[in-house]
């Protein structure tokens, strides 16, 4: 992603080490030698000064982190007001992963954990298997807006149980929709949406969940505070 991004700033006449600086948690091993890599905590830490950041990529990263929530909180500090945030993992809500957990336990990219630090990087340091609903949860917790998913790739099986099995996975979304409005008219306004991605077409096709999110200039986080708390008293 580094190389890609330094590529391009070089072509448009930039120095890439002038915009862009890497991270890792182990530096030595980074292999793109125009831009500076700073290293990395195992907690989530991320090394720069309050709104200090215009974007912050994280590719392939959070499946490997214990506290996500955190890095969260640390990119909302780090970017400046209107900053944009964009991550990717691999989606463990694919239709191939959901069946895969049924019968195995564990999902696709998401197999049994090692314990070893060698195996970070790998398949088996692959530790938080969260899907969307629950990154879109930890980024609104953290003050982010304008939360939006992509997709790349779709797998094949994935696509072609999902179009066999689309309606039952409609009806269901529906089922979840009306239970969890009886069991909470907030957290049903809170979730509605969300309750309808996660059988979306994309969710249930896409080998890799991909999300954005901005920072807001504070006086919009303050509206947004101001009308949360409305709304919670309309609730009540």
């Amino acid at each position: 992603m580094c190389q890609r991004l330094g590529e391009l700033a070089k072509s448009r006449g930039i120095d890439a080490n002038s915009c862009i600086v890497a991270g890792e948690i182990t530096p030595e091993v980074f292999q793109y030698s125009d831009v500076e890599c700073r290293k990395l905590g195992v907690g989530s830490e991320i090394p720069f000064a309050d709104q200090s950041l215009d974007t912050v990529f994280a590719i392939e990263v959070l499946e490997h982190t214990r506290r996500p929530y955190d890095f969260f909180d640390e990119v909302f500090r780090v970017l400046k007001p209107r900053g944009l945030l964009v991550f990717s993992v691999p989606n463990a809500m694919h239709l191939s992963s959901r069946f895969q957990i049924l019968f195995q336990g564990f999902g696709d990219m998401f197999d049994a954990p090692s314990k070893r630090a060698e195996n970070a990087g790998r398949i088996c340091g692959h530790i938080m298997p969260l899907n969307y609903g629950y990154f879109h949860y930890g980024l609104s917790i953290s003050g982010f807006t304008e939360i939006q998913t992509y997709t790349d790739r779709r797998k094949r099986g994935s696509l072609f149980l999902s179009l066999c099995l689309y309606p039952a996975l409609h009806v269901g979304s529906v089922l979840r929709d009306r239970k969890l409005r009886r069991y909470d008219e907030q957290v049903w306004r809170e979730n509605r949406k969300i309750v309808y991605k996660m059988n979306s077409l994309d969710m249930l096709s896409a080998r890799s969940c991909i999300v954005s999110a901005i920072k807001p200039y504070a006086q919009d986080q303050m509206a947004l505070s101001r009308f949360r708390v409305m709304s919670n008293k309309l609730v009540a």
